[in-house]
């Protein structure tokens, strides 16, 4: 169901080109599709002006990364005072950033991101796909509200009946359903979301970074 699902779920559900993501791995799971719409503008500022030529896969770099991109110019001394992770992490983490260009060094030892630094992906769907169970789908879609704007359940034609008679549990998650006709390769959407802005910094950008390259290695989660 994935193969055909990846094949009918692209631009024509989106309304243009998309990237498509299998197997998503974030922190509350794993998610079977995203779809994401991607500004060129974007990636061509991180790549073209700031030289910014790889991605933050390491979680340790990432959360040193997101406590400086919501603030302004800080100094180090209280970059290293910020949050839970411990001092040894957030200093080897700081390196990183600042030899891979993610993080300026300024004046009397302060420290910025760089600027106009922001996400690529400008839109993105999450799609969690059963054959027919959709009671255990619709919960696992509604998860993927920290890192996607719009969620969805993906079943079987055959098996969309039972989730149609339960449509206002759709409805009060915030998920959408779609069934799928893997003969025929078509799909129909019995329900459309609201887009939702995702809650977890976090997991924007783990999604952001996972999709740089077209082929980029799974994300690393830990370390």
């Amino acid at each position: 169901m994935k193969m055909v699902a990846r094949n009918v779920l692209d631009s024509s559900f989106t309304g243009g080109p998309t990237n498509v993501i299998e197997e998503f791995s974030y922190g509350a799971g794993r998610t079977d599709l995203v779809l994401t719409k991607e500004s060129e503008t974007y990636r061509e500022h991180r790549l073209d002006v700031l030289g910014i030529n790889t991605a933050i896969e390491q979680d340790s770099h990432l959360r040193a990364f997101l406590l400086l991109h919501s603030r302004d110019e800080i100094s180090k001394d209280y970059f290293f005072r910020l949050g839970a992770m411990d001092e040894r992490k957030k200093r080897s983490a700081l390196k990183w950033l600042i030899t891979n260009g993610f993080v300026e060094e300024l004046e009397d030892d302060r420290i910025r991101t760089a600027p106009h630094l922001r996400r690529h992906i400008t839109r993105s769907y999450s799609i969690e796909l059963k054959l027919k169970n959709w009671q255990k789908a619709v919960k696992q879609a509604f998860r993927s509200k920290s890192f996607s704007d719009y969620q969805y359940v993906a079943l079987d034609d055959d098996y969309i009946l039972r989730a149609i008679d339960n449509i206002d549990v759709f409805k009060d998650y915030g998920v959408g359903l779609i069934s799928i006709d893997q003969g025929s390769e078509q799909y129909v959407v019995h329900y459309d979301p609201d887009r939702e802005t995702p809650y977890s910094p976090l997991n924007k950008w783990r999604l952001n970074e996972t999709t740089m390259w077209d082929e980029f290695p799974c994300y690393a989660s830990s370390d």
